[in-house]
């Protein structure tokens, strides 16, 4: 007989994590922890009522479980179960980090009534029992002296858990590029042809007036004029007033609206500021003369521009040669986690006997092509809090028809399917998911 096995003990049996989420705000995670008590003596054992608290990184976060008194029958074990539940709230605080979560709980056990149930005969210890342990001891000695009494006894696990917080995605400021699928002509350039329209383009739009001062309104401004303004010791004393204000104030008893129109007057005719000029043609003079809509239009056509202006266009045109073409559009991938993760990406394509004619990416711009089936073997990882430009890859490829392009146009019957590889890192290396519609199938890696 070993001296521990005369001790009540605490197993751990299992551990378990489980996500709910009833909508995209409404999500918690669910701890279910489960421990042995084992009972070594030939009367049952009460375990009194007590805490299991709950620690993120040492700090308690106020979410502690109470556990009733359960009865351990004599020579027997008993499951004590404990449930925690984080609410979406709770796990904002965590998310995005390397989180060391500690369960645990201290219990008073009363054994006056035990020790004489204690053998007579030596006891021996196991040689994995800690004999220096500054807790232990003390019991040790009475045990052996069967006058043990009050017995405390604690049981915690721990474990890091990564809750990775959602990555932002936002705008890139690199430029939109539109790719040729083989080789192209070479009778025009299609991004000289672009980039000679720009000076004109950002004049346009941007070039401004430096200032606009209609002779009549500019004097009216500027101009002061004497106005009676009599007191009791000088009957003829004067003051100086801007006749602009001097003229509103004598028309106003007769038109209420005059500061609007006089407003409106100088709006058009008198800017002491330079002002884009296309700006003030289009809201000056096509919106008031009925050109409905204009301003709209004109704020499009702006972002078209834009659009247009900071796309790389391919230096050769479609030829006899040229398979399709690709249109890259980047955004930033921010990684919001205190820890690394690998860059997510994506492919989903149309799967025709002569090949893939539509496909869609999400990956790096440095990165190869995506092989449906396949294990990236270059997946790169995005530092902790860093960001990286990724692109969605739009790919069209007219040679995967069997008759090239002019097969959308005949007589022919099409069945494709739909395939792909997508993937994900939760903190824990990238999981790849891949999926065949024909053959129903879902697949990881």
């Amino acid at each position: 007989m070993v001296l521990e096995d005369m001790l009540p003990r605490a197993r751990q049996q299992s551990f378990d994590v489980k996500f709910n989420q009833t909508s995209l705000l409404d999500f918690a995670v669910n701890f279910d922890l489960v421990y042995e008590i084992s009972n070594p003596y030939k009367k049952e054992l009460p375990i009194p009522d007590h805490v299991m608290g709950i620690f993120v990184d040492g700090k308690d976060i106020g979410l502690a479980k109470s556990h009733q008194e359960v009865m351990v029958p004599a020579k027997y074990t008993s499951l004590l179960n404990y449930s925690f539940t984080l609410n979406s709230n709770q796990l904002r605080q965590l998310l995005g980090k390397n989180n060391n979560i500690t369960f645990k709980t201290a219990i008073e056990l009363d054994l006056t009534d035990y020790t004489n149930m204690l053998p007579n005969f030596q006891l021996a210890v196991s040689e994995d029992f800690d004999l220096e342990s500054s807790e232990l001891k003390p019991y040790l000695n009475k045990l052996l002296q069967k006058k043990i009494g009050k017995f405390n006894f604690s049981y915690e696990h721990s474990a890091q858990v990564k809750i990775p917080a959602p990555p932002s995605i936002t705008k890139s400021n690199e430029p939109i590029e539109i790719k040729l699928l083989g080789t192209g002509s070479n009778l025009l350039n299609p991004n000289a042809i672009k980039n000679a329209l720009i000076p004109f383009g950002d004049l346009l739009i941007n070039g401004e007036m430096d200032g606009l001062k209609d002779p009549f309104i500019d004097a009216v401004v500027k101009m002061t004029v004497p106005v009676p303004d009599p007191v009791i010791e000088n009957i003829f004393r004067t003051r100086d007033v801007k006749i602009e204000k001097y003229m509103l104030d004598l028309i106003r008893p007769f038109d209420s609206q005059i500061n609007n129109k006089w407003n409106n007057t100088k709006a058009l005719l008198y800017r002491s500021s330079s002002f884009k000029l296309t700006d003030y043609f289009v809201d000056n003079i096509l919106d008031p003369t009925g050109n409905l809509g204009a301003s709209q239009k004109w704020d499009d056509f702006q972002d078209t521009y834009d659009q247009f202006k900071f796309t790389e266009f391919p230096d050769q045109l479609p030829g006899p040669q040229t398979r399709g073409f690709e249109i890259l559009i980047p955004f930033t991938f921010k990684n919001q986690n205190e820890f690394p993760i690998s860059i997510p990406i994506f492919r989903s394509s149309v799967i025709l006997p002569g090949g893939q004619p539509f496909s869609m990416y999400v990956k790096p711009k440095d990165m190869g092509e995506i092989n449906l089936g396949e294990v990236p073997s270059n997946q790169a990882e995005i530092p902790a809090k860093q960001s990286k430009t990724l692109y969605v890859v739009f790919s069209f490829d007219m040679k995967a028809f069997n008759q090239g392009i002019y097969s959308l146009f005949m007589e022919n019957q099409f069945e494709p399917n739909l395939g792909g590889i997508m993937s994900y890192d939760f903190g824990y290396g990238p999981l790849y998911i891949g999926y065949d519609l024909k053959r129903m199938s879902l697949d990881y890696k």
